[in-house]
């Protein structure tokens, strides 16, 4: 597993910080503070690390990420594993099927979060179930090797036909999406047919990181119908359709998607098709365009909606300039507030790590649009997405439901 070749791994004596911060619980070991001797070398792209204290004391084993400044920790002593390899990865694989078994998640053709990095201690890795295929997302291409050797106890514990494998630019999917793709055992089509909730969706697991479903949102997706029956409703930033399809299919009396990609907005007609729903029926309407321009337009068309669902990119330049979640979502929401009548929701999610920090924004917002709201619902990440306490900002998804006064 090292990318330097020969033997087994590179003992490597941690102390400061970081020594603190494993015995704490932390799997991302920043590599800036190991507390290490200057003459002790960097670790290298893929390099195997036996971990260990200034007294020679078993700490775990690693592997080294650069790309990312850290040190992905995959095992400690109490793991009894000898070394990062297959065994260890399958009995990770089976550990976390476990718990998404136990949550009611597998079956045909289910999509589901089955890995969650550090949450299921493989740091550094993350895997969605989409159907009859899984796609893992490996952090950097120093862990491609060990993503090869996942995706094969992926594809045998969970009964998969194949699992595509898409390594992340440094910086996620803002700094330029997936670097190299490749897939172990059978390939995909470009598209098929994947369920959540026995609800059809399309999957294009090929095409980039994105594959058309969001599995963070499944719990969310479930829980709208109590919002949004009988009612009217908006969705900005609608991507594929999947929350307009629950909102459909849960007796909402309008439903209007709003996108800036003309193209999502045909594979969401589709969904709806695929749903039971008929995409021309003048109750579903798709505007390929700006959610500002389409809610300005909105306020002054005096256009109500009784329900608006805001979940947008945390970072974009759709627009041709920058959008970012801390300075343009709070007259985003004043804008929505603008044409949701008294009574009315307001749905709203941001990617964002700082707890409470959703709920300053909305606040910011109404204050702008000079209404007054109460929290419904306060939310997050759902039990298939496990996270660390050491790690809270693994933690990346806020959801709050307001009620407009």
């Amino acid at each position: 597993m090292s990318a330097r070749g020969g033997g087994g791994p590179r003992t490597l004596a941690i102390g400061g910080d970081a020594a603190a911060a494993l015995a704490g619980g932390v799997r991302d070991l920043d590599a800036s503070r190991l507390g290490a001797p200057p003459e002790t070398a960097a670790p290298g792209a893929g390099e195997a690390l036996r971990l260990v204290d200034r007294d020679g004391n078993e700490l775990g084993l690693g592997v080294g990420d650069p790309d990312n400044g850290v040190i992905r920790v995959l095992a400690t002593p109490t793991d009894a594993f000898p070394r990062v390899d297959g065994a260890l990865l399958g009995w990770r694989v089976e550990r976390a099927l476990a718990l998404r078994r136990q949550l009611g998640l597998p079956g045909a053709d289910a999509s589901y979060r089955l890995i969650h990095a550090a949450g299921d201690a493989l740091p550094g890795f993350t895997v969605d179930v989409l159907g009859a295929w899984a796609v893992l997302w490996v952090q950097s291409a120093a862990l491609l090797p060990l993503g090869r050797l996942l995706a094969d106890a992926v594809r045998g514990f969970a009964q998969l036909r194949g699992v595509v494998i898409k390594v992340r630019a440094r910086g996620g999917a803002g700094a330029g999406g997936a670097l190299t793709q490749e897939v172990v055992g059978e390939a995909p089509p470009e598209a098929y047919v994947a369920h959540e909730h026995e609800v059809p969706f399309e999957i294009h697991p090929l095409g980039g990181l994105n594959t058309g479903l969001f599995t963070d949102m499944r719990e969310h997706r479930q829980r709208l119908a109590r919002w949004v029956a009988g009612r009217t409703v908006l969705n900005l930033f609608s991507y594929t359709g999947a929350f307009s399809v629950t909102a459909a299919r849960a007796g909402a009396t309008r439903v209007v998607s709003v996108d800036t990609s003309a193209g999502v907005q045909d594979w969401a007609r589709g969904n709806f098709g695929r749903a039971g729903l008929d995409p021309h029926d003048k109750r579903w309407r798709f505007e390929a365009g700006d959610a500002v321009r389409f809610l300005t337009r909105a306020e002054k068309d005096r256009e109500r909606h009784d329900v608006v669902i805001i979940d947008p990119p945390t970072f974009s330049t759709a627009r041709g300039a920058p959008w970012t979640l801390d300075r343009d979502y709070p007259d985003l929401i004043a804008r929505a507030a603008a044409v949701v009548p008294d009574g009315g929701i307001l749905w709203l999610a941001a990617n964002t790590h700082e707890l409470g920090s959703l709920g300053r924004l909305a606040a910011r917002g109404l204050k702008q649009a000079r209404r007054t709201a109460a929290v419904l619902e306060q939310s997050g990440l759902p039990p298939c997405y496990p996270t660390l306490p050491a790690q809270p900002r693994d933690r990346y998804l806020q959801v709050v439901v307001l009620r407009l006064g």
